[in-house]
């Protein structure tokens, strides 16, 4: 793929479930929509920088380190982050940097 061509949609689905399933070492059939990572999946902390990486790659641009926490503090305020961090949301993720052009 070259660094200019967006990926997009049902893509870009398929592109943020493999990177969960690539960073939580886990099989890509068990990361579902509302699969929450921390709690269901074994994420740490740690593990949401490398998917921003992932993302990074992807997506052919640089996403700063603070975006992720910004997002989540933003989408998901003063919930239970163990439970409400899903791959659905790390997907609203990718598709809001994938517009920001």
């Amino acid at each position: 793929m070259c660094p200019d061509t967006a990926v997009v949609g049902t893509e870009l689905e398929a592109v943020v479930r493999q990177a969960i399933a690539e960073v939580l070492m886990v099989p890509p059939a068990s990361v579902r929509p509302e699969s929450a990572l921390v709690a269901e999946l074994g994420a740490e902390s740690i593990d949401f920088l490398d998917l921003v990486f992932h993302l990074e790659e992807a997506l052919h641009k640089r996403i700063p380190a603070t975006r992720w926490a910004d997002f989540v503090r933003e989408r998901l305020p003063g919930g239970d982050l163990g439970r409400t961090i899903t791959t659905a949301v790390v997907l609203e993720f990718a598709e809001r940097e994938a517009r920001a052009g």
